[in-house]
């Protein structure tokens, strides 16, 4: 079932931005040009951001062609070593209803043409899984950071064009920290981002991937997962000092909240040791936050911290 489109939409990202195009093949209308073309003629994306098919979803999907056709175009691109008479296509949005046209064997299928440069083609295929619900949260992290490296957009910029915040954006792209054995059990859906989130907070890949398998293996909820991890992070056992090292515990973390809150990202205090001072660590998601945040510690910008 397709949810409501996020932020702008599919429409809207593959609207055409000239005046000319909107003028050409399509009469001047401003209506999408539907084609029939051959499937050997348009090749995959390299822009794709989902990389698990589920073979029985696509089964499904093969039947509903084979009864019905290919009822909702695909979107494409055309590329620069077709001729005029056989011109080839790469792929925007439609790659499922791709596969299964060909597993239907159908040897043409409708599609829409649009002249888009490559970040559009990955903003295009991004929306369009999202708004199917059909990326896991591993494919979307990538795919952010791929139009973030790709491209120079910022977390807040990516969250505009998708129709989401930036903290949403930033949280997400904050699970690849986590080791590959927990990466993988996201992927599968095995671990929610909710409770992989607070596995960050723990020292070493070994600490957090036992704790992966143990949330996973008990199905603990993401806010036992906060609350399991917490307990993992405090001491053992009381040392000779436990009742003022339980209360030195208890106001560091009422300060940590009070900066978190103050703030709006996540504050870490690491204690000072024998000689080595200590230190306080705070998140920041992109150069443009960290500009932000840089204004809000010097005084200048009190003014603006209540929407970061």
């Amino acid at each position: 079932m397709l949810r409501k489109p996020l932020g702008r939409g599919l429409g809207a990202l593959i609207e055409s931005t000239s005046e000319e195009e909107r003028n050409g093949a399509d009469g001047g209308t401003g209506a999408p040009v539907c084609l029939m073309v051959a499937v050997g003629r348009i090749a995959p994306s390299p822009y794709q951001p989902r990389k698990h098919f589920d073979p029985d979803r696509l089964q499904e999907l093969t039947r509903a062609i084979e009864s019905q056709g290919v009822i909702e175009p695909l979107v494409v691109r055309p590329l620069a070593n077709g001729d005029a008479e056989s011109p080839m296509y790469e792929l925007i949005a439609g790659e499922r209803r791709l596969r299964a046209a060909k597993n239907a064997g159908l040897t043409a299928v409708p599609v829409v043409v649009r002249e888009v440069d490559e970040r559009a083609a990955l903003e295009i295929s991004l929306v369009e899984n999202l708004a199917r619900e059909e990326l896991n949260p591993i494919e979307e992290a990538r795919a952010f950071v791929q139009l973030s490296n790709e491209f120079s957009l910022s977390h807040e910029q990516i969250a505009g064009r998708i129709g989401k915040s930036r903290p949403y954006v930033s949280n997400i792209v904050r699970l690849l920290d986590l080791p590959a054995p927990v990466i993988q059990m996201i992927e599968a859906n095995e671990l929610t981002p909710g409770q992989a989130r607070p596995l960050l907070s723990l020292a070493g890949a070994e600490a957090q991937i036992a704790a992966a398998r143990k949330i996973a293996a008990a199905g603990i909820s993401a806010r036992g997962a906060e609350q399991m991890v917490g307990a993992v992070r405090k001491p053992a056992r009381m040392t000779a000092h436990g009742v003022a090292s339980a209360a030195r515990d208890a106001n560091l973390q009422a300060l940590i909240d009070t900066l978190q809150r103050a703030l709006k990202r996540k504050v870490r205090i690491v204690s000072r040791r024998g000689g080595a001072p200590g230190r306080i660590e705070i998140e920041y998601y992109d150069d443009q936050d960290l500009t932000a945040l840089a204004s809000i510690l010097s005084g200048q910008g009190a003014s603006r911290s209540a929407h970061l």
